[in-house]
């Protein structure tokens, strides 16, 4: 979990981003260079994930094989990209040989992290120090299989909660499990009946936090706490969702209130609701953030600020049948603030700091009239505290699948996969 959702960008150094005006610019206005991430000769996949910790010293982490092996078995990596612009070694998590995929990351307030993945049709996980070296061996958290979807988030202080979906006795059950500073574990805490959609998990200042996950034909969600678990509350009773519901993204401000952002596949067309939980119990009438004539599309985002303001993102199909991004304000009271057509885009991620400063980042397939007849660019956009999205700055020309996370101020890292061959990540910081 980092305060972008909760729950995954070859650039030259510029002086700054074009915004509107009404964006407001970092002293530190300016993009460092991007720098490759993963090993020369390493091909990677399209999962990097980023967590900034409160000093803005960020972890990457990702999957690659080695291409100089015979069969490139995948490794989940990581490195530190410290706040001071040098970086750390690269770190393997999991061992040769095993099937992994989907890494997750978190980190504690001082840059301890934590890391979950899928391996050999389990959820495993792994702790990394601040330093970037590794804490203890690799754990078994799901307790049977098949297991995935696995997402995590990291208290202030430090302890991790990873959450996924697992098969027990034919059907699908939520579990979450506590993954401690020393690395070792807490006991598996079974959340309930699930499905094999990915849940959503987010932390407070205080360390409490909300699990929400797909049940049937509901979304649910519970809050943990250091000394219980909650009874399911319910988010979705009001809507009709013949096609049943799914991508749930958890925000949760400083004090524990939660917005959860989920899709519905109600009446025609599939639709972007978000339902707002909160620290006292109170459930608000699930509001619908798309509207009624949006054809929407796969993917969308959630940030949510300290204040408990929020940013999402979706992606729609637009009159010629092309995806483009959408997004709006959610305030802490529950107002909904206008809605911005974005342009062209997919696979939106957003980050907000504290006070709800932000970017945007996506990629944007290119059509050419030559062979391979298209590209891959993956851009930015900052959002102002009160919503507003600034202008388009392309971070590179050759990449796809941008994630983003912030420091407490207006300040991001960007990581991402090089989109031909052989699929480097890349990183950059600004603005």
């Amino acid at each position: 979990m980092k305060r972008r959702v909760i729950a995954g960008v070859s650039v030259a150094a510029t002086a700054g981003i074009a915004v509107t005006a009404t964006v407001t610019m970092n002293a530190e206005a300016a993009w460092t260079s991007a720098s490759n991430v993963s090993a020369s000769g390493w091909m990677a996949d399209d999962s990097p994930r980023v967590s900034v910790d409160r000093q803005g010293d960020a972890l990457l982490a990702w999957t690659a094989g080695d291409l100089s092996t015979t069969y490139s078995y995948r490794r989940v990596q990581t490195r530190v990209k410290f706040a001071n612009g040098t970086t750390g070694a690269i770190r393997t998590l999991s061992p040769d040989g095993a099937s992994v995929a989907w890494p997750e990351a978190d980190s504690d307030d001082t840059g301890d992290s934590a890391v979950v993945w899928e391996q050999d049709s389990q959820v495993v996980g792994r702790r990394v120090a601040a330093s970037g070296s590794l804490v203890g061996p690799v754990q078994k958290l799901s307790t049977s299989g098949p297991a995935t979807g696995p997402v995590v988030a990291v208290t202030p202080g430090g302890t991790a909660m990873a959450a996924w979906t697992e098969i027990r006795d034919g059907s699908w059950c939520a579990v979450a499990r506590r993954l401690k500073l020393d690395g070792t574990l807490g006991a598996p805490i079974t959340l309930g009946s699930g499905s094999a959609e990915k849940p959503a998990i987010g932390v407070d200042r205080n360390g409490q936090f909300v699990i929400a996950w797909v049940r049937g034909s509901e979304v649910v969600a519970k809050r943990i706490t250091s000394t219980s678990v909650s009874s399911a509350k319910v988010l979705t009773s009001s809507i009709a969702s013949y096609g049943g519901f799914g991508m749930v993204r958890v925000g949760v401000d400083r004090g524990g209130d939660a917005v959860i952002g989920y899709h519905s596949g109600g009446g025609d067309r599939a639709q972007v609701w978000a339902s707002r939980w909160s620290r006292t119990g109170t459930l608000a009438a699930p509001l619908r953030i798309s509207a009624s004539t949006d054809n929407v599309g796969f993917h969308h985002a959630l940030a949510t600020d300290l204040d408990g303001d929020s940013v999402i993102v979706w992606t729609r199909y637009n009159s010629s049948g092309k995806l483009e991004l959408v997004g709006r304000r959610l305030s802490a009271g529950g107002t909904r603030g206008s809605v911005t057509t974005l342009g062209p885009g997919d696979r939106p991620d957003l980050a907000l700091d504290d006070d709800g400063d932000g970017m945007l980042v996506f990629h944007t397939v290119v059509p050419t009239s030559t062979i391979p007849y298209s590209y891959t660019k993956s851009s930015a956009r900052l959002v102002s505290r009160s919503g507003i999205f600034g202008t388009t700055k392309t971070l590179t020309s050759d990449g796809r699948v941008p994630q983003v996370d912030a420091r407490p101020s207006s300040r991001f890292t960007v990581i991402w996969q090089q989109a031909t061959h052989p699929g480097t990540i890349k990183s950059v910081t600004g603005p």
